[in-house]
């Protein structure tokens, strides 16, 4: 004689498979929106408002706005797009239909190796940068969700030589991050970052990481405040960067949503952005180097 087997009714089955769905996640991704507001040394503001969604390593982030000329890459409509955490970026345009692979530390040394190749033409020296751990405390929330925050302050001496003509100052960024260390997804850091400031300069770029430690959390309100003065004249020149999350939620992403859309074809990355001059209409300035020239052979 066979043993009895006992077969699970179906009511059984479906409470099985309820509690199953209840202990997984209910959830395969988040979605957020964020702002990012710029203003420049010479009083023009800029601003990119985006809406992103991200899945561990991978990240969709879509340009809802774009004005002021905030960034050569962000195009009103197109987006990035990652599946490895940022380590291969691509910039999709919908209405050219192409994409671009394309890397913010990419654009970074670009502009580094580019301002080096000059020669004797440009020469820029970095003093020894100074980082200093001013705030670590309660942030209260932002958006809806509890943050840390800290502040740091870096600051270091800079000498540019161009065609001769040599000017110095001091530069102090003040850095402010309201960071929240309960989203642990590596794709929401492409464009929620908490790096150091970065000049281009390989080797002093270094200097200024090693000595700040790592930032923990993902920053969902920050604040960059950098304020050069010229050593001769005590001018200062202001320059702001804000950018604050305005919403942040769980949500349920479809993996096509990271995918490059078929048909699209390869494009050049965008070219970095030209560095800026010491003032609007003023001579002696970096941009003055890298302005087209006029078909006269003027600037």
């Amino acid at each position: 004689m066979e043993p009895c087997r006992l077969r699970p009714s179906r009511p059984a089955l479906a409470l099985a498979t309820g509690l199953l769905l209840a202990a997984s996640p209910a959830w395969a991704g988040i979605h957020y929106k964020a702002s990012t507001r710029t203003h420049d040394g010479v009083g023009k503001g800029s601003e990119i408002q985006v809406e992103a969604w991200a899945a561990g390593d991978k990240a969709r982030i879509e340009f809802l706005d774009v004005t002021g000329g905030a960034a050569p890459f962000a195009r009103k409509g197109g987006y990035l797009l990652t599946r490895n955490g940022g380590k291969d970026l691509y910039l999709i345009d919908p209405e050219e239909k192409t994409y671009a692979k394309w890397s913010v530390d990419g654009m970074v040394a670009m502009v580094g190796s580019l301002m080096n190749g000059l020669g004797p033409l440009l020469k820029i020296e970095f003093g020894e940068p100074k980082v200093e751990k001013r705030l670590d405390e309660d942030g209260g929330e932002v958006a809806g969700h509890a943050t840390r925050h800290v502040q740091y302050r870096t600051r270091y001496s800079m000498k540019v030589r161009v065609i001769g003509i040599s000017s110095s100052s001091e530069v102090t960024s003040d850095e402010d991050f309201w960071l929240a260390t309960n989203w642990s997804d590596p794709g929401l850091r492409v464009w929620l970052r908490a790096d150091p400031p970065r000049t281009g300069n390989a080797p002093f770029d270094k200097r200024v990481a090693a000595e700040r430690e790592k930032v923990e959390g993902v920053p969902l309100r920050s604040v960059a405040v950098t304020t050069t003065t010229q050593t001769k004249g005590s001018r200062q020149t202001v320059t702001r960067a804000t950018t604050e999350v305005t919403e942040l939620k769980s949500a349920s992403v479809p993996d096509s949503m990271f995918e490059i859309p078929a048909g699209y074809s390869e494009a050049p990355p965008p070219l970095p952005p030209v560095p800026p001059g010491e003032g609007e209409g003023e001579t002696g300035g970096l941009g003055a180097l890298f302005k087209k020239k006029k078909p006269d052979g003027g600037l």
